[in-house]
């Protein structure tokens, strides 16, 4: 019986990710929920700084339980209303998750964080006090490395809905921070990478909060030791010659196939003024792969270098889904460019109609045809799904994409988790 309550469980979980995904996208002018910093930014700061955490009430919608509803002994989908409240949650429900996690099942972790998750209902919390305290113990990690307490945060970003979940994803944060240098950017960009798969809406400002909190201390890291000239590891080393400049030694060995340009060597290296480099100075090429990739469900774009997270950026994507889940190569970087419309109208440069702004990186596939990174007049459409089909990208963020990425790499657009 127990296993057919976890087999419903599963379903339904499915069902949802699908649900949500697949669903009308938040209007641009949507309310921003909780204030951030509450349960998000707060918590991480807290265990940081050696507290316990916040705790309190989950935000009403603000979690993947909402498109869910009670059946004897189990979860299903609701019928009807899928943002309604949930009645509450079973004891046979919650012990067919806790029978999971006790016999190791993957799919427990998650399930048991959509639960400590789920919006309260009408009746009061859907998973009650003293069966909150059975999941978060059994989500408790035994061990105290990162390796055992990230497993224990599951596969996707299931554990940033509840204030317990960010609060144990605090814990696990600050053993990646209380690293050296090169440990703590690894486990960070598996931490960071783990935030971004699953679903974060735009209303869900708690948890934008905290992934922004922990990327600003990872980020510390990264431009500390990936971005050292004298830290080599997947690169190789050039001594600046006479007559060279960024551009030039970029070009060199982009004709060896290592895709790198000005700005990737700019940012790699800590060079602030690239007009000023010096005859006999040690410059990294990086040889690790540079790649992109979008996770939808979360409107996070991530650059890395190798293994390790590089840059994270929020972005919008695609109205009615219309981004494709695709593999793409990076062609072509325009500065001030002009704007083709859909109906095939052109919009030069500067004009009101043209949506691009100061740079467009252009996209290729196959069979994807007219996509690409670009800046926005309207900020406020980041994390939605709101544009042709492009990657849309606040101004700074656009600007430093277009030195950073080069072309000949690869922009992965996934959905992981729905």
């Amino acid at each position: 019986m127990r296993q057919f309550v976890l087999g419903l469980l599963v379903a339904a979980f499915v069902w949802w990710g699908y649900g949500s995904f697949a669903g009308k996208p938040a209007e641009a002018g949507s309310p921003e929920g909780s204030p951030a910093g509450a349960n998000g930014a707060g918590v991480l700061q807290e265990v940081l700084n050696g507290g316990a955490g916040a705790q309190g009430s989950v935000a009403k919608g603000a979690t993947p339980e909402t498109a869910l509803s009670s059946l004897p002994g189990g979860v299903a989908p609701a019928a009807s209303n899928p943002a309604a409240p949930l009645p509450a949650v079973s004891a046979a429900t919650v012990q067919a998750v806790l029978d999971g996690l006790a016999g190791g099942d993957a799919a427990s972790h998650q399930l048991g964080w959509s639960l400590l998750a789920a919006a309260p209902s009408a009746r009061g919390a859907a998973v009650s006090g003293a069966e909150r305290a059975r999941l978060v113990a059994a989500l408790t990690p035994a061990a105290a490395d990162f390796a055992s307490m990230l497993s224990q945060l599951g596969s996707t970003n299931a554990f940033l809905h509840s204030a317990e979940g960010r609060e144990q994803a605090g814990k696990v944060f600050a053993v990646a921070m209380a690293m050296p240098d090169a440990e703590a950017v690894k486990a960070g960009s598996q931490f960071l990478t783990l935030c971004l798969c699953g679903s974060i809406r735009r209303e869900d400002t708690t948890q934008r909060a905290f992934v922004d909190q922990a990327y600003g201390q990872h980020r510390v890291r990264v431009d500390r030791h990936v971005c050292d000239p004298a830290n080599v590891q997947g690169s190789r080393s050039y001594t600046v010659q006479k007559g060279d400049s960024l551009a030039r030694i970029a070009s060199k060995f982009r004709r060896e196939k290592i895709f790198v340009e000005d700005g990737t060597l700019a940012i790699l290296n800590r060079i602030h003024n690239p007009s000023a480099i010096q005859v006999g100075q040690k410059i990294k090429v990086p040889v690790d792969p540079i790649v992109t990739v979008l996770e939808k469900r979360s409107y996070g774009l991530a650059v890395y270098v190798g293994d390790s997270l590089l840059r994270l950026y929020w972005v919008g994507h695609g109205e009615h889904d219309k981004t494709p889940l695709a593999e793409f190569t990076i062609i072509e970087k325009q500065e001030r460019p002009d704007w083709t419309a859909p109906n095939g109208q052109l919009y030069g440069y500067g004009q009101p109609e043209n949506i691009l702004g100061e740079y467009f990186v252009k996209l290729q596939h196959e069979s994807h045809t007219g996509f690409g990174l670009h800046g926005t007049p309207q900020p406020e459409t980041i994390c939605t799904m709101s544009s042709a089909g492009c990657i849309r990208m606040l101004a700074p963020d656009i600007a430093e994409v277009f030195k950073l990425l080069p072309r000949g790499t690869k922009v992965v657009v996934r959905a992981t988790g729905s």
